[in-house]
């Protein structure tokens, strides 16, 4: 028996909006044809959506495991060594320099919360190489407070063995596998997720400016001396390590999640300041390396309110 309808249950027609029961078959096909039609350009949209979300694991884990080996091991020793030569040149660790605990974020600021860690992981190695272990755990300990969260820790065994001989082989290889158990954690959260990819950028930024500015008013402190060429490659392993980081994360927009732009565009120019006349740079260099890293750092040592 041929039908010229179609019988259809009463759900396709939602209450209130036409007849129930009985439809033609042309107005079912029809109103298929219309809804296809208007679901078209979504469908794309999903589409999209979904190529970018497969697309965005493997470009952070690209990221990652391009900064990765900037950050390894091998590279965290050759960092400890590198402000080893500053205690050589006959320099001392002066804490008026480093972020204390009357600094805090703005409230709120994941960001600028980063940018301090990175700050305090540096003055923390500073402090450890220096011999000053007691400052040191102060600094870890504003370092754990920032971040919230347990981070790895040295047993007294190894922070005996620091105190006894800082400036060895030995404590250098402690300070560099410590380190990289921070760096580790933070590199595989990074991979999952581009929040923390960026906030690794802050860290690193953070690092990048403090240990640029301690060794800075070092080397220009010795300007007129004869100490002055081996704080040179204080500054080449740091822009060839943690500022070439920087420069691969500031090219993909991830350095923060604040102002990634200008931290880029700074970078670049610090970059090419470090590294002209072949990792020497005059004086006059020098001096604008200082002033414009004293800048930066300064927008984020922000004084703790007072207790009310």
């Amino acid at each position: 028996m041929k039908m010229s309808a179609v019988a259809t249950p009463p759900m396709l027609c939602a209450p209130g909006r036409g007849a129930t029961g009985v439809v033609p078959g042309a107005v079912v096909a029809s109103g298929l044809r219309d809804r296809g039609r208007a679901a078209a350009p979504l469908f794309c949209l999903l589409c999209a959506l979904v190529l970018c979300l497969c697309a965005a694991l493997p470009a952070r884990a690209h990221v990652v495991d391009r900064i990765g080996p900037l950050l390894s091991n091998d590279a965290v020793v050759n960092n400890v060594r590198d402000i080893g030569l500053l205690k050589k040149a006959g320099f001392i660790y002066q804490p008026d320099l480093t972020v204390t605990g009357e600094m805090c974020p703005v409230d709120g600021s994941r960001d600028q919360l980063a940018v301090l860690s990175g700050m305090l992981a540096a003055d923390r190695m500073y402090a450890f190489y220096f011999g000053d272990v007691a400052d040191a755990a102060k600094k870890n300990e504003l370092l754990q407070q920032l971040v919230g969260k347990p981070l790895p820790a040295l047993g007294s065994k190894d922070l005996a063995r620091i105190r006894k001989a800082p400036h060895s082989r030995e404590a250098a290889e402690i300070l560099a596998r410590f380190r990289q158990q921070e760096l580790s954690r933070l590199l595989e959260a990074a991979r999952h997720d581009e929040r923390l990819l960026r906030l690794l950028g802050a860290h690193l930024y953070g690092l990048y400016l403090e240990r640029l500015y301690m060794a800075s008013v070092m080397v220009l402190a010795a300007a007129e001396s004869d100490t002055l060429e081996p704080l040179y490659q204080v500054h080449t392993g740091l822009a060839s390590r943690h500022g070439k980081a920087l420069e691969i994360l500031g090219g993909q927009g991830l350095l923060g999640l604040e102002d990634g732009e200008a931290r880029a565009a700074l970078v670049k120019k610090l970059q090419g300041l470090l590294t002209v006349n072949k990792g020497q740079p005059t004086l006059e260099s020098l001096r604008e390396i200082v002033s414009l890293v004293q800048e930066e750092r300064a927008f984020f040592l922000t004084p703790c309110p007072l207790p009310q």
